[in-house]
C-alpha cells in the first residue's frame, strides 16, 4: 500500500538536503557537520511519528 506524501516533510528534507550540499561544496565543515546531525533528527522524528500515527490509526479502526 502507498502512504500519502506530506508536502511539508519533503519540502524541509529537500532544503536541508541542498543546503547540506551547498555547505559541503563551500567547504563550511562545521556548518555542514549541524546540517547533517539536524537532518538525520528530523528524518529520525518524522518516520517514529509516522509510525506511531499509523499505529494509533489501525488500533482505532480495530475498537
Amino acid at each position: 500500500m502507498i502512504d500519502k506524501v506530506n508536502i511539508v516533510d519533503l519540502t524541509v528534507i529537500i532544503g536541508l538536503v541542498v543546503a547540506l550540499i551547498l555547505a559541503i561544496f563551500y567547504e563550511q565543515n562545521e556548518l555542514a557537520m549541524s546540517i547533517a546531525s539536524g537532518l538525520l533528527g528530523y528524518i529520525g522524528g518524522t518516520v517514529k511519528s509516522a509510525t506511531t500515527n499509523r499505529r494509533n490509526d489501525n488500533n482505532e479502526s480495530i475498537h
